[in-house]
Parts: structure tokens; sequence; C-alpha cells
């Protein structure tokens, strides 16, 4: 291995250590009770980063190649570092007070949704939500590259019974947030929720009648009208009738 590339590889295995074992909250990353991130959370983070833009997974193998101290360790697509004890510390197991506002961003077409429902805990069980709307998002142009940030009123939903768990000194997670603590902006017309128009059925009016179309005295409009659906199996019938086989 050339030196350029032994160097590219240190850089990188000193950037995932810190990431998964030191301040997975720092880049917006939450592992789960075992301590793994999934590889495609992580590359999406690290190509956030200066420089890393070139960064796949196969760069990642390459450093789990080269892992003689068994830093690491993989599970079929997941990946932890072996200090991620160290890490899960700084996920409270208790609720505590969270900061007067929090932030999240969601997808665009998501966003009508969050204004009528609340955000609720998707696959992972939680809301994931970010002290500061840098962060928040830089999270959410993981998901949508032009996000809807909302703005969260954490210290209002605690104390109505909303939940909030600290992880690390970036993140919070939450149950639920319900759509009073939520502020966004104005709605766009372009994902506004349509609603399906309501079918009126044609109203007869007494004294009235319906003239159908094979009905009609001009024969030029008659023609020219689409046959009711059944018309051929009438005209056999009628045929039939008059030829005495009925």
């Amino acid at each position: 291995m050339v030196k350029k590339n032994i160097r590219k590889v240190g850089n990188l295995s000193r950037l995932i250590t810190y990431m998964l074992g030191n301040r997975p909250d720092e880049f917006g990353l939450v592992p789960d009770k075992q301590g793994y991130i999934t590889i495609k959370e992580l590359l999406k983070a690290i190509n956030e980063e200066p420089g890393t833009k070139y960064v796949r997974e196969s760069h990642i193998r390459e450093v789990l190649l080269h892992d003689r101290d068994g830093v690491f360790e993989i599970h079929e697509k997941k990946i932890r570092s072996n200090q991620w004890k160290v890490c899960l510390k700084s996920k409270g197991h208790n609720p505590v007070p969270p900061s007067k506002l929090l932030f999240k961003g969601v997808k665009k077409k998501a966003y009508p949704f969050v204004l009528k429902a609340g955000l609720l805990p998707g696959s992972k069980d939680y809301v994931l939500l970010a002290k500061n709307r840098d962060l928040a998002t830089r999270i959410a142009h993981r998901l949508d590259q032009n996000p809807v940030l909302l703005e969260i009123k954490a210290g209002s939903a605690h104390e109505n019974g909303v939940r909030f768990y600290p992880f690390g000194d970036s993140l919070y997670l939450a149950d639920e947030i319900p759509v009073q603590f939520i502020s966004g902006p104005p709605l766009p017309k372009d994902i506004a929720v349509k609603e399906k128009p309501i079918e009126r059925k044609r109203e007869i009016e007494p004294g009235t009648f319906i003239l159908r179309a094979e009905r009609d005295p001009d024969f030029k409009r008659r023609n020219k009208a689409k046959k009711r659906a059944g018309w051929k199996e009438e005209v056999r019938k009628g045929r039939k009738r008059r030829l005495g086989y009925n």
C-alpha cells in the first residue's frame, strides 16, 4: 500500500473511531442499544465532512481490513466501535427538562401530515431532535434536499408531560411531539394535501325528464352518441324474437 493511501486509511479510521465511539451526537447519529449504526447512515455522515465526499462502503471495508487491533466490529450492514459502551453512557435513561427550543427537519412531502398529527416515532422508536438549527438541517438533508425546518417548543411540551431524553451534548430523543408544540413556515401550495373531490349526484327537479342519447329524435346526434353498455345483447334478443326463436 502506497504512503498516500495508508494516510487516507489512517485518517478515515480515526474519523470513524471518533464518530462511533466518542461523539456520534455531534454528527446527528444515534447508535442502537448494542452500539451499532448502519453503514449507510455512517457513510452519509462521513460524506458531509470536508474532503471525504470520495468515501464509499469499499473504503470503510478497507479500514476494517487493516484493523489489526479490533477497534471496529461489523455485523451484516451495521458497524460499531469497541468504545461503544463509553459512547452510550451519554444517552440518558431518565427524562430531563430540555432546552426551551429544539429543532427538527422533516421531508417536504411529510410536512402537511406533521401539521395534522405531530411528530411520531418512526422505525427507531423515537423522535430525534437537535439543539441547533444547523445540525437539524444537516440530519434532514440526508433524507430530503429541501427539508422543512421546525421549531419545537420543548420547554412547554415538557411541562405538559412530553418526555425528553438527552443524548450527548447535541441531541434529544422524545417519544412523540404533539402538534401544538410545533412551529413551522406556512404550508406551500405545492405540498398541500389534496383532498379527493366529492362527487355530487345529479338532482332531478319535479316536472323534468332526462333525454337519453339513443332516443334523441335527431338521427345525426343519435348516431354520434356513444351507445350504452349491453346494446348488442338487446339487438340479438330482438332479432331472435322476430325470427320466432323464443
